[in-house]
């Protein structure tokens, strides 16, 4: 877990990789003649600089070049997710056969993300498929299983917890910016994508938080491991209502015809 602003680990731009604050410090600080490599934010990929806390001991951090004006997350209060992009052909068949398996192991995906927002309810999965649909991600040709389901938090945007709260914790699940559509997640020329959880306190003035209420943010390994394990019972009512849902097709977006119940962020 780390802090909203200060960030113990950086980026190294040249090759990707990450550096913690105590190893930067130890390779570059002795030998400043040798340069300093560049550095960016692992959520934002905005540049960062090493710098010191305002405190007693001046505690050596990495910051954003561009302090809470960064197009970041951890520090922009204004800072608004980009729409995902539909960079791939339109696959009919792919998209039929790809959609047909999710569904054939829905309860599998369903755990999979429980385990991430243990309170996520059938009605909000269920309008995430929707969202899946209209942006026909199941016909990308380089989606795998894996990526559905952490596209799927991505997707939800804000999720309370526990729901019903008065003062609820927000979750929140973002990829690093190198991502702006499903083709992102399986790039042919750099290292996978990062995901994220952000966690926030409850807003008092706003209806969804944002920086000034971020308590602490990680990295999510985005691993198969939800596909191997058996899926948890799903309940008598979760399975008819998400069959009652999801007859619903895409088409049920369109105008004139019937809509998909969007569930409040905090049920």
């Amino acid at each position: 877990m780390k802090g909203k602003q200060h960030l113990d680990h950086a980026i190294l731009l040249s090759s990707d990789e990450e550096i913690t604050l105590e190893r930067y410090i130890a390779t570059f600080s002795p030998q400043p003649s040798i340069g300093l490599p560049e550095l960016v934010c692992p959520v934002c990929r905005g540049e960062i600089h090493l710098s010191r806390m305002h405190d007693r001991n001046r505690t050596p951090t990495f910051l954003h070049v561009d302090g809470d004006q960064a197009d970041c997350p951890l520090v922009n209060v204004h800072f608004a997710s980009t729409a995902f992009a539909v960079a791939h052909t339109y696959e009919p068949r792919l998209e039929q056969e790809r959609r047909e398996r999710f569904m054939e192991r829905w309860t599998l995906y369903l755990t999979g993300i429980r385990r991430h927002v243990s309170t996520y309810s059938v009605e909000r999965f269920a309008m995430t498929i929707a969202h899946a649909d209209v942006l026909h991600i199941w016909s990308c040709p380089t989606l795998t299983e894996v990526d559905i389901l952490y596209l799927f938090l991505a997707f939800s945007a804000f999720v309370a917890e526990p729901p019903g709260a008065h003062h609820p914790i927000w979750l929140r699940f973002l990829f690093d910016a190198s991502v702006s559509g499903a083709a992102d997640l399986q790039p042919a020329d750099r290292r996978p994508p990062r995901f994220f959880r952000l966690r926030y306190r409850s807003p008092y003035q706003v209806m969804f938080p944002n920086a000034h209420q971020l308590l602490d943010w990680c990295e999510i390994p985005m691993t198969d491991t939800f596909l191997r394990r058996p899926a948890t019972t799903v309940s008598g009512p979760d399975l008819k209502a998400f069959a009652e849902l999801t007859a619903l097709r895409p088409s049920a977006l369109e105008d004139d015809g019937p809509t998909i119940p969007i569930p409040d962020p905090k049920k």
